[in-house]
């Protein structure tokens, strides 16, 4: 593949339905689709200035995503010619045609290495994203984690317009869960491949189970009363904008104190979920060793806590 190939990337906001599609495309019989790829431009300056590439190199091995893909790095290869030489690891190693990827961040710099990619941007009710980052234990509360989702949604609306109308697809998970065949023939139509009921396959070789309308709209019966109302406040515009209800709970204000309140609220939260995950020992050396700067020492404790993370991961 070289850089004026055209791959497939699913962008949209972390918790929202991304890996469930992932695996959906990657079990259809011509197309490969790589898991979570932020690596591909998060190194990379906001302007498309691409890193040095002896240290890219050598930040990769610590990515534990990357370590993941299974790719391997060929030290002959510059930036671009890396980056695609993992796509086509990617597509040669699952002999398909179409190659892709996910990526949840700054994939607006996806334009710099492909500037005729094509995008599926999926998108979720951000009450639903905010509980299940949560969950993940990436916010300490539902009005800071909803923040993933308004960087996605932002993000999305400025770089959508620089697209050409034929490159890209909107996905709605909600309909995804409730119509799955719907949506998916509607996105082969759009990459311009036959639907194949193969897609569904990802039961077989995943813990993914197929699609059960008992997952939209989780918020209504798992988010507390307060939360819905904090974060209505905070996101009803958009809300609205992307076509969900509001609830019918009173309206209330969040004033400055408060915001200021649940953003230390939510550090605190972060940081006692991480001890709970693993373990104070590993948490305490983690942030010294960062704070101090001693890089082989906190990689190595950054490798242990990828283990675990690993193992509870879905």
């Amino acid at each position: 593949m070289n850089s004026n190939s055209t791959p497939v990337f699913l962008v949209g906001s972390v918790r929202s339905g991304t890996t469930l599609l992932r695996l959906m495309l990657d079990h259809h019989p011509n197309m490969a689709f790589n898991l979570e790829s932020e690596f591909l431009v998060t190194r990379m300056s906001d302007n498309g200035q691409f890193p040095e590439i002896r240290k890219y190199r050598e930040w990769l091995t610590c990515d534990r995503v990357f370590r993941h893909s299974n790719f391997h790095i060929d030290e002959s290869l510059d930036y671009v010619e890396l980056l695609n030489d993992f796509l086509n690891q990617k597509r040669n190693r699952d002999n398909k045609v179409i190659v892709g990827a996910t990526v949840h961040l700054e994939f607006w710099k996806l334009r710099y290495i492909w500037p005729h990619a094509k995008y599926i941007y999926i998108y979720r009710d951000p009450r639903d994203v905010a509980n299940s980052v949560v969950h993940m234990g990436w916010a300490g509360n539902v009005y800071v984690a909803a923040d993933h989702w308004v960087d996605a949604e932002r993000e999305w609306a400025q770089f959508r317009p620089q697209l050409h109308d034929k490159n890209w697809i909107e996905v709605r998970y909600e309909e995804l869960i409730a119509d799955s065949a719907r949506e998916l023939r509607r996105i082969c139509d759009f990459l311009q491949v036959a639907y194949c009921d193969g897609m569904f396959d990802y039961i077989k070789t995943s813990t993914y189970t197929l699609p059960d309308i008992r997952l939209n709209y989780q918020w209504k019966t798992k988010m507390a009363r307060e939360d819905v109302q904090r974060l209505e406040f905070k996101l009803s515009e958009q809300i609205a904008a992307r076509g969900y209800t509001l609830s019918n709970y009173p309206k209330i204000a969040v004033s400055g104190i408060t915001r200021n309140w649940l953003y230390l609220q939510s550090r605190l939260n972060k940081f006692l979920f991480r001890l709970k995950r693993y373990g104070t020992a590993l948490t305490l050396q983690e942030t010294l060793f960062r704070r101090l700067g001693w890089k082989e020492l906190h990689q190595d404790i950054m490798r242990k806590m990828d283990s675990i993370t690993d193992m509870l991961l879905k």
